[in-house]
């Protein structure tokens, strides 16, 4: 396979274009990775937010490690992201040192949690980005994620 692929050398001293004509390219000089800016969650702030992550309930990313076992542990699952939930309670936090704030400490309880989800979705209803129709889906999945991460009862909350 033969392929042509501009790239920008930001490494050279002229700092213009250079041309790769092997495909693919063969390994050679270090060049810069551009990843997205993520929130101290470790959400990606571009992009459209859905309440998933505006209101999260986990740290979402669009890749995923492989398990040694799999083979290839250097490299990413293609089109497998992952989720890493937060911890239910501040005490589960302090125990694993997690740097993210627990689920209880960010909202009092479900029906918070959902009022807030509703909110998001509404504003992006407003702003055509999503279907009137699509609210109750999208609280249906809510309410179901939060019964399987948020496990600490609701007064874990007041911790």
């Amino acid at each position: 396979m033969h392929c042509e692929t501009r790239i920008h050398n930001t490494s050279g001293p002229s700092g213009g274009h250079r041309l790769i004509a092997t495909g693919p390219p063969k390994e050679g000089e270090a060049y810069p990775h551009f990843v997205p800016s993520v929130d101290p969650d470790g959400n990606e702030i571009s992009g459209i937010r859905l309440p998933d992550v505006t209101v999260p309930l986990a740290s979402y990313t669009g890749w995923n490690l492989r398990h040694p076992e799999v083979g290839a542990p250097e490299r990413l699952m293609s089109l497998i992201g992952s989720t890493i939930p937060f911890p239910a309670t501040e005490g589960e936090r302090a125990a694993t040192g997690d740097p993210r704030r627990s689920i209880a400490a960010r909202y009092p309880g479900k029906a918070a949690y959902l009022d807030e989800v509703s909110r998001a979705a509404l504003c992006l209803i407003d702003a055509g980005y999503l279907l009137p129709e699509d609210l109750e889906r999208i609280l249906a999945q809510s309410a179901r994620r939060w019964d399987l991460l948020a496990t600490a009862p609701e007064a874990a909350a007041a911790q």
